[in-house]
């Protein structure tokens, strides 16, 4: 009985003490030296998620790696700080535009905290009635705060238009913020301000400047993992692969035109699929929409590619240009309209 009485108090200790993780609002764990990551978290799709953030402990100040996500835990964070480390944030940066990097930006600015995000980020925050920052960035900025540097460095678009890593050389501390997902993630998340093509591009893009990273401290996603960096790209690729950019080709042919000579640039256009392997497939038809919206444009001819490369490639194929020299004789109008699938 004794044994049964020690193993439920020992089970009730566990459980008591995960829950009681699992309530907590705002979550301080060691990094490094000096170098904190907080959490905090919000409701995204009827799921509890966190965010987490980085703050650096220097002589003088703190310094805050993107802002709380939870509106309620602006001040909890500034007093834990204040309670732990004896140091008050001076400055605060945000690494994109989406609220769980900006929303504390204006509250702490009115604590007479230095804020700072990027113009672009500027931009995008204002055009979304997001929280602004006091000092913008108008390119890569270096920043030296006590014994401390690091860098921003915009790699291009990806998780949004805006979003930038930060970096710390001596360290060797990468924030990646919402660009880098976890190492164990299935997908790149919210995409829906991302640039699906380019984003494994701004991907590499960070992998080859900044090398063997000691941490990579990502937003959503465990930050422990250091294969957070390379997960995210193999998904990115995996993602690019799967867009499809469609070419599409309209015709409207010449009234006195050859009946033969039309025919045969059809067959002509449908035999280069099989003759310029950068075209993924393809395919036509002739309108019939009772609309008459076409204004004489006739004949669609649909071809779809991988990447703008080979579409590029294609259209200064010399096969492709020997078809074109079909048509002068024969064709009164053409349109051409290219576009990403989503």
């Amino acid at each position: 009985m004794k044994y049964k009485l020690i193993f439920f108090y020992s089970l009730s200790f566990f459980f008591g003490k995960a829950s009681a993780q699992a309530d907590k609002k705002l979550l301080i764990e060691h990094l490094s030296g000096n170098f904190y990551v907080y959490t905090t978290y919000n409701t995204y799709q009827d799921s509890k998620v966190r965010a987490n953030g980085v703050y650096l402990v220097t002589k003088k100040g703190v310094v805050l790696f993107d802002t709380p996500w939870d509106t309620t835990q602006f001040q909890p964070l500034l007093d834990s700080i204040q309670n732990r480390h004896n140091k008050k944030v001076i400055m605060a940066f945000a690494t994109h535009w989406h609220s769980d990097k900006t929303a504390g930006l204006e509250y702490y600015r009115k604590q007479g905290i230095k804020t700072y995000t990027t113009q672009l980020t500027d931009e995008l925050s204002k055009k979304n009635n997001a929280k602004r920052a006091q000092f913008l960035m108008s390119k890569d900025t270096s920043f030296v705060v006590d014994e401390y540097q690091f860098e921003t460095y915009y790699p291009g678009e990806g998780h949004t238009k805006d979003n930038i890593v930060i970096w710390f050389p001596k360290e060797k501390i990468l924030l990646g913020g919402c660009l880098i997902k976890g190492a164990k993630d299935e997908n790149l998340g919210y995409l829906g301000d991302g640039n699906k093509i380019e984003y494994a591009n701004t991907l590499l893009k960070v992998q080859r400047k900044f090398l063997n990273p000691r941490f990579i401290i990502t937003t959503h996603s465990d930050w422990k993992n250091i294969n957070s960096l390379k997960n995210s790209i193999r998904m990115a690729k995996q993602l690019r692969a799967e867009q499809e950019l469609r070419h599409v080709v309209l015709f409207g042919w010449k009234a006195n035109a050859n009946k033969d000579s039309i025919e045969l640039a059809i067959k002509a256009f449908g035999e280069l699929p099989n003759q310029i392997r950068t075209i993924k497939s393809y395919e036509w038809g002739v309108n019939n929409s009772p609309e008459k919206l076409n204004q004489g444009l006739t004949h669609c001819f649909v071809l779809t590619f991988s990447s703008e490369k080979d579409r590029d490639d294609y259209l200064v194929h010399p096969i492709h240009v020997a078809f074109t020299k079909l048509l002068p004789n024969i064709l009164d109008k053409v349109t051409v309209v290219d576009y990403w699938a989503n």
